[in-house]
């Protein structure tokens, strides 16, 4: 049987399902994955307690070398087998953190070997992908936490708060953007997010091209930009939409708890960055919920970041602003003594020179730093292991998180609003 037969293979033997752990216990890991994400990951799961790097695995000679110098366990075992990984008797949970297009074999066969799986975002690629997923968590009852970090966010926390005290009256719409650029393409980056420089390195002998692609329909020769910037195209991921609309919608989700849109219409096109990629550098979606009656929308751009990043949850009574470093709270524009508080606004504007056109009040509320404190995503990934208990991103979550990225995909092929069927669990 060879590789990809041996992938697809639904035969694998589950091992007994683990007890609840005493938290003495060290949770053995493997790390899949350490290039530009990975390596942060490596870093927040070993300062865990009782949670050691057992094991180390990567494609690329320089990741691997890199990840081993900086994993607290210097006897860590090296491989380019990923399977090795998740069959590995010393190894109880595994991190995902390879490109998309690889998250589903990986996840599907860690969970059928009994390994507790943090993946990051985006789930999968397909619908298939995403429900087979789902079954293999479910019937192994292993612990899957999905990399969407707002859902440890004080700031998010709070705003979730604010939403469910009932402060915000009807809710109908949430908006968020992420616009980005630099002097580079997005994606453009090899290592780290502040490396632009393709490594001279990079090369048919320090790089397995052959496994990285072994998954994948499209086969090429040897591509380091295709190996380092593998968003870019579609065979390896949903570009724009597991990406960043993703970490939008999904902090939306862990606000309202809205779930699967029942409807969605995407409009993407490639209109700045035209030559490094096929997938747009544009990307808006609305996500549909006419029973909640409330609307989402995403907007993104890579050409002009002059607002940068947002959200917003718009009430009748109040809106909520929320970022990774604010959560701020706004009296409803119609009220009585709006007037008031805006003309106050506006002369605090004029003397300090300020165009007090721009002026709005103060918030009624506004996140402090350290006014809460919460665990990590990956702290409560490991905590959740141990303790039995859902983790903040689970399976459910994910699952959601997952047919929601391909739905809006499907939008943007067939040049439609797609709707969810949630008794059969099609898009169509």
């Amino acid at each position: 049987m060879d590789r990809r037969d041996f992938l697809k293979s639904g035969s694998l033997a589950a091992p007994a399902v683990l007890a609840q752990r005493n938290p003495n216990d060290r949770i053995g890991v493997a790390m899949i994955g350490v290039g530009t994400r990975g390596i942060y990951l490596l870093e927040r799961v070993q300062e865990c307690p009782n949670t050691e790097i057992r094991l180390i695995c990567d494609l690329y000679d320089a990741n691997i070398a890199r990840a081993r110098k900086m994993a607290f366990n210097k006897q860590a075992a090296i491989t380019k087998e990923w399977e090795k990984a998740v069959d590995s008797k010393d190894i109880d949970a595994v991190v995902i953190a390879t490109p998309d297009f690889w998250h589903a074999p990986m996840a599907i066969r860690a969970a059928r070997m009994n390994k507790h799986i943090y993946v990051e975002k985006g789930l999968c690629r397909t619908l298939q992908e995403a429900k087979d997923i789902r079954k293999a968590v479910r019937e192994n009852k292993v612990t899957l936490q999905l990399g969407h970090h707002q859902n440890s966010d004080p700031t998010y926390i709070k705003a979730r708060e604010i939403y469910q005290s009932g402060r915000l009256g009807k809710t109908v719409l949430a908006r968020t953007y992420i616009d980005r650029t630099s002097p580079w393409p997005e994606w453009q980056f090899y290592t780290r997010y502040d490396n632009q420089v393709l490594p001279a390195d990079a090369t048919p002998q320090t790089v397995d091209w052959e496994r990285f692609q072994d998954n994948s329909n499209v086969k090429t020769r040897f591509d380091a930009e295709r190996f380092f910037r593998w968003r870019c195209w579609w065979e390896y991921g949903t570009g724009i939409a597991g990406d960043l609309m993703s970490h939008q919608w999904d902090g939306i989700n862990c606000i309202l708890g809205m779930g699967i849109p029942e409807a969605v219409q995407t409009q993407g096109s490639l209109y700045f960055w035209k030559q490094d990629r096929e997938v747009p550098d544009q990307w808006h979606v609305m996500f549909e919920y006419p029973k909640k009656e409330l609307t989402c929308t995403f907007a993104c751009t890579f050409h002009n970041r002059h607002h940068g990043t947002e959200t917003y949850i718009f009430g009748r009574d109040a809106t909520i602003e929320v970022a990774s470093d604010h959560c701020r709270l706004y009296d409803a524009e119609w009220k009585p003594g709006y007037s008031k508080q805006l003309a106050e606004a506006r002369k605090k504007y004029q003397a300090a020179g300020l165009d007090p056109r721009l002026a709005i009040p103060d918030p009624e509320y506004s996140f402090k730093r350290g006014e809460s404190e919460v665990t990590n995503h990956q702290r409560d990934w490991i905590d959740s292991i141990r303790s039995g208990q859902v983790p903040r991103c689970g399976i459910d979550r994910a699952f959601e998180e997952g047919v929601t990225i391909v739905m809006s995909v499907e939008s943007y092929f067939k040049e439609r609003k797609v709707k969810w069927d949630p008794v059969n669990e099609a898009i169509v």
